[in-house]
């Protein structure tokens, strides 16, 4: 039982006020274990009841409303969450814009939110409405008109907008559409002379009449069902190639089901057809059937490249299939650039070239970034001859050669090449990441020659770059941690001068002024002697040693976290007077491969143990109070988060944990929905002893201890989210709240209902989610709302 010398936290009494009760089962589990002399280990599996979906168990449904009923005592009795929430709400006030892309139709697309809205919409403009906004670039009304409304989807915000994907002429859109946050998507298609908008001036009722969940009655009639993880290729105005799964979903809503996802397959789609008459263009591989189809078009439409991947590691086989010269079916000719999952190939261009294959048709040149041989990437170019092409009965049974690359860009060792694009003809643009900060380069893609550093003045991160290769122009947008954005459009207009570059737009936020603020990279030493980096953010006027601090950490899957900007997160710095700390732990994938993998697999507990090291480097040099530090993160964060909270002591300094949508359960994640795919990073308890004995000393679920007494503890799930399915966090949550019983600081579960693993949620449960969760932690933590109100307000 927990220790109970400790002080209770303030409002919090476990002994008058004991935790929803939760059954338990005499359900246990072998598995095979290297350590063992038996040779196998039995692990207790008493909450194994909560595996199944509140849509089917009223048990389970029972214990979350319980659950939801104990949190949000405790949350409503922290007196000041309507005025945090007035704060969040006036920061969050303020247009967000995507950058303007320009289509086949001579129109710039653009995503617009006024601050508010439930979901961002999209907007379409002239170009002589794009250049008239760039004479007040601190304007917040979007140029153009609204086009699809997103936000008559649904009446509270809970459908959004998934992928879009226009035809090259500009004529038609495929997007898709989620409900309810879940990874299952439907896709539509609209002609883009027909936009889903009602009047400005309609009222509320007038609106209510026109929501559709699937885009209105002027879309077509395509309806394409049990789509996930997939791209939208569209070919020419004709057709779409997707991929989809078999139903799994047993009649119940989906998002709420737990089966593993698996035996994905390509189709194509005819416009004017329905579904059942899908071409189905290749099928599953019946070898490996947690393999995915990514289908995507050449610029010109001419290429089919299929990326088919297996987990989430940067690696995928790679097929090309020309579309010039024969029928979308499931006998088409193939060529097989990489055979087997060992890099990956992301496609950039291609050129057709003066040379002929020998059936007498022109080599094409395609340019691809890859991490063949480079770690931290290069950009490469192989010579496709279409007389190379072969039918085969199914693309995984291709052997051989793979294709020959040639060097263009070679690999950098002391930055991360995280993106390229062909824009302006033959300029090859690559943004650079050096120390976790980007930088903008042109280069030639004729020669592979370094031509000039664009935007030479950014600090911070690059979010999005929109251009084509036919076009003159690119639009850039850039954001930090006190910037919430700026997009530039640099043109390109004469080869022999500097390009252009004009401030298109520029986003405020009144609450929240860059210059009032600390922002700095720090690096500490880990566990091992690695030295780790770590952004610290802060209001100039407070003094850190003795501010709250919110730590962020992700550490997974190769996927790096970068200055960005969060209105949540500095809304709570701003008003508590806190630090905002990002560290920047192993596992994650700001320094390329080397830094993922030495923090994945039998490495991941340097992604633990860097955490606790920021902790402790935080509050031991003056940025931020021991005992006051709060850590967060999510998905992969969250299993972080769960597992530092484990393992902290007293000299760690922290005081409170926010795991959400963690994947905590780490001897069977890969048994459920897409779990299979990440055995890549955390490796597979089903498969030898050796893999068992280690999660087993990691998984945050088995190593809950009875003996210490947990920071503030907040868990949070959704009960739609397909990703990682809520069972991780309901077991989670039932046998902390068991061995812990007396714990003298809150541990609280949260459920989020109609949502999911947190893409698509809309702005009014977002702002919910903050003011939660953000709650628990002020009450426990004792933490004050400053005196001073936002400048906002």
């Amino acid at each position: 039982m927990a220790a109970t010398t400790t002080p209770l936290a303030p409002g919090w009494d476990p002994k008058r006020n004991p935790f929803p009760h939760a059954r338990r089962s005499d359900d246990k589990e072998s598995f095979k274990s290297a350590k063992d002399p038996s040779g196998k280990v039995e692990v207790a599996d008493p909450y194994k009841w909560l595996e199944t979906p509140p849509s089917q168990s009223k048990e389970t449904k029972d214990w979350i409303q319980a659950q939801a009923d104990y949190a949000q005592q405790y949350i409503k009795g922290y007196p000041e969450r309507a005025a945090f929430k007035k704060r969040i709400e006036a920061n969050l006030s303020f247009p967000r814009f995507s950058c303007p892309s320009l289509k086949g139709d001579g129109a710039y697309y653009f995503s617009y939110n006024a601050g508010l809205d439930p979901q961002s919409t999209i907007y379409r403009a002239t170009r002589s409405e794009i250049e008239a906004a760039e004479s007040s670039p601190n304007g917040t009304k979007p140029p153009g008109n609204l086009w699809f409304d997103t936000n008559l989807l649904s009446k509270d915000g809970t459908i959004a907008l998934g992928g879009m994907n226009f035809s090259k002429s500009g004529k038609h859109l495929a997007y898709s559409l989620s409900k309810n946050g879940s990874d299952w998507q439907t896709i539509y298609v609209r002609k883009t002379t027909d936009p889903f908008v009602v009047p400005s001036e309609a009222s509320a009722e007038a609106r209510e009449e026109h929501i559709d969940a699937e885009g209105g009655p002027n879309r077509l009639p395509e309806k394409l069902e049990f789509v996930k993880f997939s791209s939208i290729g569209f070919h020419e105005d004709k057709g779409i190639f997707y991929q989809r799964f078999p139903d799994t979903t047993h009649g119940g809503s989906k998002g709420t089901e737990t089966d593993a996802t698996k035996d994905a397959e390509l189709y194509y789609h005819r416009l004017g057809t329905t579904q059942d008459e899908d071409i189905l263009v290749i099928g599953k591989d019946k070898d490996c059937r947690e393999v995915m189809w990514g289908g995507f078009l050449s610029e010109d439409r001419r290429w089919l490249q299929v990326n088919a991947s297996k987990d989430t590691q940067p690696t995928a086989r790679t097929y090309l299939a020309c579309l010039d010269d024969q029928s979308v079916s499931a006998e088409m000719k193939w060529i097989a650039l990489a055979h087997e999952f060992e890099y990956q190939l992301g496609y950039l261009g291609n050129d057709v070239l003066e040379e002929k294959d020998e059936d007498g048709k022109p080599v094409e040149r395609f340019y691809y970034l890859t991490n063949k041989d480079a770690s931290n990437y290069r950009v490469v170019y192989t010579d496709v001859r279409r007389s190379s092409a072969r039918s085969i009965g199914h693309v995984s049974e291709f052997k051989g050669e793979d294709a020959k690359l040639v060097e263009l860009v070679p690999e950098q060792d002391d930055a991360l090449l995280n993106s390229a694009e062909i824009v302006a003809g033959n300029k090859l643009l690559l943004t650079y990441s050096r120390n976790v900060q980007d930088e903008l380069w042109e280069y030639d893609l004729k020669t592979g020659k370094q031509v000039r550093r664009l935007m030479s003045g950014l600090v911070g991160t690059i979010s999005q770059v929109a251009g084509r290769r036919e076009d003159r122009e690119i639009f850039v947008s850039s954001i930090s941690f006190t910037n919430p954005g700026v997009i530039h459009r640099i043109v390109f207009d004469n080869e022999k001068e500097e390009p252009k570059e004009i401030v298109h737009r520029t986003t405020k936020v009144a609450g929240i002024k860059p210059e009032d603020y600390i922002s700095k990279q720090v690096w500490f030493d880990s566990t091992d002697g690695v030295r780790v980096p770590m952004f610290v953010t802060y209001p100039k006027e407070i003094d850190p040693s003795q501010a709250p601090v919110l730590l962020y950490a992700y550490g997974g899957f190769n996927i790096p976290i970068p200055p960005s900007f969060s209105p949540g997160m500095m809304t709570w710095a701003t008003e508590y007077g806190g630090v905002y700390a990002v560290v920047n732990a192993r596992g994650g994938g700001e320094f390329g491969e080397k830094w993922w993998k030495a923090g994945s697999g039998y490495n991941k507990q340097h992604t633990f143990d860097d955490v606790l090291n920021a902790a402790k480097y935080l509050h031991e040099n003056g940025l931020g109070k021991k005992g006051k530090i709060v850590v967060n993160g999510g998905s992969n964060g969250g299993l972080t988060v769960a597992a530092v909270g484990n393992q902290c002591g007293e000299e760690h300094g922290i005081g409170g944990l926010i795991a959400e949508v963690g994947v905590l359960d780490l001897l069977r994640f890969q048994r459920h929905t897409i779990g299979s795919a990440w055995v890549g990073d955390y490796l597979n308890a089903d498969a030898s002893g050796e893999e068992f004995d280690h999660l087993y000393s990691i998984s945050p679920l088995e190593n809950i201890s009875s003996s210490k007494t947990y920071p503030t503890t907040l868990l949070m799930s959704a009960d739609h989210d397909d990703r990682v399915v809520p069972l991780h966090t309901f077991k989670f949550a039932a046998k902390m709240q068991y061995e812990c019983k007396e714990n003298a600081n809150p541990l609280l579960l949260r459920v989020d209902i109609n949502a999911g693993h947190g893409a698509g949620k809309s702005t009014a449960k977002k702002i919910e989610e903050l003011c939660d969760k953000w709650s628990v932690i002020a009450r426990a933590l004792d933490l004050k709302l400053r005196d001073a109100p936002s400048a906002s307000l």
